[in-house]
């Protein structure tokens, strides 16, 4: 009982350990593992492929039968013969030539919007994703800094209090650090807010509990050099999901006026009848071939091949709009991304560290009496704002970088 109870816990502590320490990467699987619109999307293929099958199938065979009475009366008032008239037919309507595999094209293009509305959302939520990934490591440096320095204040505070002297100037000393200490609570509360705020976002994308504590594996964001334009460009032309789906409607739309304009023929039907009259002394029968189809005299379907063109029009024209549209943010992202990668070519990969040690070396001093407490209360300031604006210039250049990917449909190159 003792084994089966010491695995049970080993088997929770790996579960537990599995959902909590994470990569980046195994939090985008259990998203898109998890995320319940992606049931919608495969439920759209599922009736796209559905939709095809039904754009291929052929009408049903018709039946069609006459049953009436016949009275024959010839000149003589007492000949007369009664009987029975009936006629019975078998129709099969046919496509005009070429329509079951327009309509089949149609379908399948469909089919290929619904697959690409599919690999689309998965795209972005990965993208989103890896965004708060990003953000949340970040913010949780700044909040364990944060609270680095206040728990040093606090320390300091209660040492000053145990030995003050009652002198005016360790009185005051001790109001300066007092004010520093709800100062740095203030920039804890802020800091640790955007912490939970970005964590319980990435739980619920990841379909964990929104109040799960993320243990996220220890990483460094990544910025690959700024991107030549003309490259960025060109790769959103050809991966943009957008894009992507504008063309296939386009191409869809044409099919649809090759099809509009056969329609201008309607559907033939065939198929054989017989026919027949039953009367006192004789009997006839019939048989043959019945052939109809709509001559297109009066209705030529002009104005729906007209709406078809001009949706045709519309679908290019938002092609040429998408495609302004998406050389303007890329222009603007690279830019606003090559201006936070110069911000941060002014910070020595070192720096962070140096700042860290001057904050506890100023602690360190001052207690000795060997810094004013006016040097000492300046150095953990500079050292969180320092940080702060360290974290914040990767914050903007990381989520510049994920829009690039966003709209680019593609990682960065040398990003993973």
């Amino acid at each position: 009982m003792k084994t089966l109870s010491l695995f049970s816990i080993l088997t929770f502590l790996t579960l537990h350990s599995s959902i909590h320490a994470a990569s980046t990467e195994t939090l985008v699987a259990n998203a898109i593992k998890t995320n319940p619109e992606i049931r919608y999307y495969e439920a759209e293929i599922a009736a796209a492929r559905a939709g095809k099958i039904t754009a291929t199938q052929i009408a049903n065979p018709e039946f069609s039968s006459e049953l009436a009475g016949k009275v024959s009366k010839s000149r003589a008032p007492s000949a007369k013969e009664n009987g029975l008239v009936f006629r019975a037919e078998i129709s099969q309507t046919f496509d005009f030539p070429g329509r079951i595999a327009l309509r089949k094209a149609i379908a399948e293009r469909d089919i290929a919007l619904a697959e690409l509305g599919l690999l689309q959302f998965k795209a972005l939520l990965s993208n989103e994703v890896r965004t708060r990934t990003g953000d949340y490591s970040l913010l949780q440096r700044k909040v364990d800094a944060t609270r680095e320095v206040r728990q040093r204040l606090e320390e300091l505070i209660e040492v000053l209090v145990q030995r003050d002297t009652g002198s005016v100037s360790a009185r005051l000393e001790r109001r300066i650090l007092e004010a520093t200490l709800l100062t740095s609570d203030r920039a804890l509360t802020d800091a640790t807010k955007a912490a939970v705020e970005a964590r319980v976002t990435l739980n619920l994308l990841c379909g964990l509990p929104s109040d799960n504590e993320l243990n996220l594996d220890a990483q460094t964001p990544v910025f690959p050099p700024v991107p030549e334009l003309a490259a960025l460009k060109a790769q959103a032309a050809k991966n943009n999901f957008q894009l992507q789906q504008q063309r296939l409607q386009l191409a869809r739309q044409g099919l649809k006026i090759d099809l509009t304009k056969s329609e201008r023929w309607g559907n033939f039907s065939f198929g054989p009848y017989f026919a027949g009259e039953s009367l006192t002394d004789e009997a006839e029968k019939e048989g043959g071939i019945v052939f109809s189809i709509p001559l297109p005299l009066w209705n030529n379907n002009k104005g729906n091949i007209a709406a078809e063109e001009a949706r045709q029009m519309q679908a290019e024209a938002m092609i040429a709009a998408t495609l302004r549209d998406l050389e303007r943010d890329l222009t603007i992202e690279r830019s606003k991304y090559a201006s936070e990668l110069e911000a941060l070519s002014h910070w020595r990969p070192e720096t962070e560290k140096e700042f860290q040690q001057a904050a506890a070396e100023a602690d360190h001093h001052y207690r000795l009496g060997a810094v004013p407490a006016t040097t000492y209360v300046e150095m953990q300031r500079g050292y969180l704002d320092a940080l702060d604006t360290l974290i914040e210039t990767h914050r903007q250049a990381w989520s510049h970088r994920m829009q690039i990917e966003r709209l680019t449909g593609a990682a960065m190159e040398g990003a993973r």
